[in-house]
């Protein structure tokens, strides 16, 4: 993928001090946000039919992946499944003659369930694959007397799968939360290194953490009809041990960062239309190679029946690499970083979505796609499908 030299320099300088373990004073490559234009899931059927936009809205437990102080209980309990797809696209197709091709690797599903515990507060506990991928990375070659005698087929996948208990306290025009947030991180590598008679030896990677990080949302309604709300998530960072079969890399210095949303949602009280617009800060500047992600969120509700509700909206997801950064190789010759690529340019979604309401159950349906609003070669395509179910106790 890109600058693999660098990787390929890192592995061929420490190759011959792999029977153990290895610091490096750098983020480890699968925890960083290269390919998340791509795997984030974008999970929550409702919220993707409107852009994507929800921090100062109300809904379901699903509402929780933007907002811990957003879902709200309309009975006694609540479950919620959804399960949702991505196309495959190929990457890089102008500097490389075949492309990457990308998989989603693991579909985007989500369950969940929610309980009123009093007229103030509600919990619950969801399960969410939020971000996945499997990229093929190509092949290269060992040759002897121009035979091909060894292939070496290289590939990186991740996936993140989260385990979050969100809490609300509802007090009047106010509405607080905290999201006790698991990530789970699994990922491979599977690449090459320099031998010193200029031939190339497997490297394969595998690594599996878990990382704690909270979520704090909180939603002011200073009027029925207009809302504004905040979430924050935790920065956070950790120390990461590679599992490499004959020896560990140990990444010293991962940096999970700081992620801000607010919004504002406001409903006509003359017809049944409903505006949310977000604003979304990531701090991915603490990452040399990357800047600060900004992007916006719009989205539009409208009820022309009370059982059924339609949505649309767009939302961008702006290029975040660092163009002026370089790096320096062994012979002290300073090259840019980063590639030109097509694949990397600021892109814009538009969504689609229903809502249908059968007696306690909540169907929703959205569809995410980049190829109207955005040129691209790179085309995304996102549909899911959900349903609550709310639960009462017996009269």
């Amino acid at each position: 993928m890109l600058k693999q030299i660098i990787v390929i320099i890192l592995l061929g300088l420490i190759s011959p001090l792999l029977s153990d373990t290895v610091e490096m004073d750098q983020q480890e490559s699968t925890c960083k946000p290269l390919l998340d234009f791509y795997a984030d899931n974008l999970v929550s059927a409702k919220i993707a039919g409107q852009g994507y936009a929800g921090v100062a809205d109300v809904g379901g437990i699903s509402f929780s992946n933007i907002n811990p102080a957003s879902f709200d209980i309309k009975n006694d309990a609540q479950i919620y499944y959804e399960y949702g797809l991505k196309n495959n696209t190929t990457l890089f197709a102008d500097i490389n003659s075949t492309g990457n091709d990308v998989t989603s690797y693991r579909s985007g599903v989500s369950a969940a369930f929610a309980y009123k515990f009093t007229e103030y507060v509600r919990a619950g506990l969801i399960y969410t694959a939020k971000s996945s991928y499997n990229i093929d990375l190509g092949e290269v070659y060992n040759t002897h007397n121009g035979d091909i005698i060894d292939i070496f087929s290289m590939s990186e996948k991740r996936y993140i799968n989260s385990v979050n208990i969100p809490i609300s306290y509802v007090l009047e025009k106010f509405r607080f939360g905290v999201g006790l947030n698991l990530d789970i991180y699994h990922s491979e590598v599977n690449n090459v290194y320099p031998l010193e008679n200029e031939s190339w030896a497997s490297y394969c990677g595998e690594l599996d953490f878990i990382l704690f990080r909270p979520k704090l949302g909180a939603i002011y309604s200073p009027l029925q009809n207009l809302s504004f709300g905040l979430s924050f998530l935790i920065p956070v960072e950790k120390k990461l041990t590679t599992n490499c079969g004959f020896g560990f890399l140990e990444y010293d210095k991962n940096i999970f960062p700081m992620e801000v949303l607010v919004g504002t949602k406001y409903s006509s009280s003359i017809i049944p239309l409903s505006v949310l617009f977000d604003f979304s800060y990531k701090q991915y500047s603490e990452m040399p190679e990357f800047v600060d992600s900004n992007n916006f969120h719009l989205g539009l509700e409208y009820a022309p029946l009370e059982k059924l509700h339609i949505r649309t909206g767009m939302f961008t997801n702006f290029d975040i690499r660092n163009t002026d950064y370089t790096i320096t190789d062994m012979s002290g010759d300073e090259f840019d970083y980063w590639q030109d690529s097509d694949t990397f340019e600021d892109r814009k979604f538009l969504t689609l979505g229903l809502s249908y309401f059968w007696r306690r159950t909540e169907i929703n349906l959205a569809v995410v796609d980049n190829s109207l609003l955005t040129d691209s070669d790179v085309k995304q395509t996102y549909a899911k499908l959900g349903f609550t179910v709310q639960l009462a106790h017996p009269q």
